[in-house]
């Protein structure tokens, strides 16, 4: 027979008022809490989620679009997410767009078409109309990573600053005597790389050093666009002593390809690179890199979504959390006298 929230009460002692309302995501004392999660681990009782919406009407359902559902950025984001939204009993949809702007907005059907509480998107596409269905019917929206400026006050945001990082690790570079440095960045008009690009230039700019266009290299988010970007970068850019690489994945294709061409990181080539991975954590030498807060941003956005989804009336108005990343010290980075 299948545990109810009576073999809880029994359990516990305490009044189904109490366990019903732990239950529907409300606040109880602490101790209530503790001596609720202790009952319902060891009576395994589980929430029948269909039928606790049905009697709420209300969904804890809360979709979320993907741009590529293998990306480890985007799963440890989600890992926070749902840590923090399991113990509030939602429970996510994940749709995966595959970087496909036709794809993102057939997720955001899909997902509406699932009855979910809210949606959150880490934007493929350079404008909103994706998400016009949603926002139509006053579904709350939430952007992690990446932002739509159209959209500015109408969606929830949780980013880091990447202006501030990329001058930062550019500045880095410059303090050690580079002059010619190479950026592979991401695909143009992408937000982050926009961004990132932004900080590149501002950097160079403001120390009197020219910023050359073959030093820019527009890449994918992929390892063979960081792969495909150090060969144009290496063919085009002469006399290249640095290359700054804005991505996990272009970081890690960057480096192949350096080691492709026989060089040696960083006696004839500096590198930064971005996302503190699992395998940059082991490349020797040690990588100068920069890391994302990637834990605040997941439990952050995750307890904002909640307030938004609990905030009824609607009047609590849009909010966009910015983030500091943290510029690691390496030992990829030269310096020139």
């Amino acid at each position: 027979m299948a545990t109810t929230i009576k073999d809880i009460a029994e359990k516990t002692g305490l009044g189904l008022a109490t366990i019903s309302k732990y239950l529907n995501g409300g606040n109880v004392r602490p101790e209530n809490r503790t001596a609720i999660e202790s009952a319902v681990k060891d009576l395994n009782y589980s929430v029948n989620e269909a039928a606790r919406s049905l009697k709420s009407k209300r969904s804890y359902a809360i979709g979320v679009v993907l741009p590529e559902i293998n990306n480890q950025f985007f799963m440890q984001i989600l890992t926070e997410m749902e840590y923090v939204f399991k113990k509030k009993n939602y429970v996510i949809i994940i749709s995966d767009s595959r970087d496909d702007e036709a794809l993102e907005a057939e997720s955001v059907r899909f997902l509406m078409n699932k009855g979910v509480a809210g949606i959150i998107s880490f934007p493929v596409g350079r404008n909103g109309r994706y998400l016009k269905p949603a926002l139509a019917e006053d579904i709350p929206v939430m952007f992690i990573d990446r932002t739509i400026p159209d959209l500015k006050g109408k969606v929830d945001s949780v980013i880091i600053d990447n202006v501030a990082i990329s001058r930062e690790a550019t500045s880095f570079l410059v303090k050690n005597g580079h002059r010619s440095i190479g950026i592979i960045t991401g695909p143009e008009n992408a937000y982050t790389a926009d961004r990132r690009l932004q900080g590149y230039r501002e950097i160079l700019e403001e120390n009197g050093i020219p910023v050359r266009p073959e030093h820019i290299i527009h890449a994918d988010f992929t390892v063979e666009g960081g792969m495909n970007g150090l060969k144009k970068l290496l063919k085009n850019g002469k006399g290249l002593t640095a290359i700054y690489a804005v991505n996990h994945a272009v970081t890690l294709g960057a480096l192949m390809g350096i080691r492709a061409k026989g060089l040696k990181v960083p006696d004839d080539l500096s590198l930064i690179g971005f996302d503190s991975m699992d395998w940059a954590k082991i490349n020797v030498p040690a990588l100068t890199i920069v890391e994302q807060p990637i834990k605040s941003i997941g439990r952050q956005a995750a307890e904002l979504f909640i307030k938004r989804l609990d905030n009824e009336n609607g009047g609590m108005p849009k909010q966009s959390i910015i983030l500091s990343a943290t510029l690691n010290i390496g030992e990829s980075v030269r310096k020139i006298s």
